[in-house]
């Protein structure tokens, strides 16, 4: 299993450390800021997860989710565990049913 993670964000975000969440979790940070960057990054990498902000603006995160969720699918990949991290915009509980979503993060102390 890789170490690597695939954190999707417009911009450093001010409410979430990554770098705090991956090295307590030994895991290496790979970043994408746009839909097209991130599915570019998963048709060629496995991910032990991805990070997806929800505070992103030029982009819904539910898509890009959703766009990763049917390349998975479309390539015949298990699906890669997906944590949202939540700001003012939080996923709702049907999304995360949907989307096969694992966990929400509030902070970088997720247990």
């Amino acid at each position: 299993m890789t170490n690597k993670a695939l954190v999707i964000q417009n911009i450093q975000s001010l409410t979430f450390d990554a770098n705090s969440f991956m090295s307590t979790r030994n895991l290496v940070a790979e970043y994408c800021y746009t839909r097209l960057s991130a599915l570019s990054a998963i048709k060629t990498k496995r991910y032990r997860c991805v990070v997806v902000s929800m505070d992103m603006v030029r982009e819904d995160p539910i898509e890009i989710i959703s766009s990763l969720r049917h390349v998975e699918t479309e390539l015949g990949l298990s699906p890669t565990q997906i944590l949202v991290v939540s700001g003012p915009r939080q996923a709702t509980h049907a999304e995360m049913a949907q989307f096969n979503i694992s966990a929400q993060i509030r902070s970088h102390q997720l247990k």
